[in-house]
């Protein structure tokens, strides 16, 4: 039992090294392009997402500078919260219980990801605009860099809630400094 859920949690820090490289890569800037200065990210840790902490951006900056570095913070938060479930997992003087509750955050993590990316391709294929998806246990904002139809945001919101979430999706739209 120990061996398997050692190979299972090995499986799952390999498949979340893999997609943060693979997130990385696509997201890698050309050395022409400037990178803009740090984008502070919603605090989702308490459960409740509050959309007007996400960052009002220039006019000119908007788009996707601003999902590119949103995504690259989410991905090296993540990195840090699994290197610091894996030392709880992998200290063998905490309790079953603690190392074992780490494990299924690994997986919680490794499927918020996946779930995430599924969000972030569906947005993209249906309605051309790059995005960034929060997802949560029973919710998930989409933030998208232009305006969308009431039409066009309910028909996104019933398929993200047909194919990954059942609870509540907000599509809101990336706010502009004026």
């Amino acid at each position: 039992m120990v061996i398997n859920l050692k190979r299972i949690i090995t499986g799952i820090v390999v498949l979340i090294a893999i997609v943060i490289m693979v997130s990385m890569a696509l997201n890698i800037k050309t050395s022409e392009e400037k990178s803009p200065d740090s984008i502070q990210t919603p605090d989702i840790s308490n459960g409740d997402v509050d959309i007007s902490t996400i960052p009002r951006v220039a006019k000119a900056d908007m788009g996707e500078d601003f999902f590119i570095q949103y995504r690259l913070e989410r991905e090296q938060m993540r990195g840090k919260q699994v290197e610091l479930l894996q030392g709880i997992y992998n200290n063998e003087s905490l309790t079953d219980e603690a190392r074992q509750s780490a494990a299924l955050r690994l997986v919680d993590i490794s499927t918020d990801m996946e779930r995430e990316m599924k969000a972030e391709n569906l947005v993209k294929s249906n309605t051309g605009e790059d995005c960034a998806v929060v997802i949560q246990a029973d919710s998930m904002v989409v933030v998208v860099a232009s305006q969308l139809s009431e039409a066009r945001q309910q028909s996104l919101i019933d398929l993200l809630n047909h194919q990954l979430v059942k609870g509540t999706v907000t599509v809101t739209t990336l706010l502009v400094k004026h």
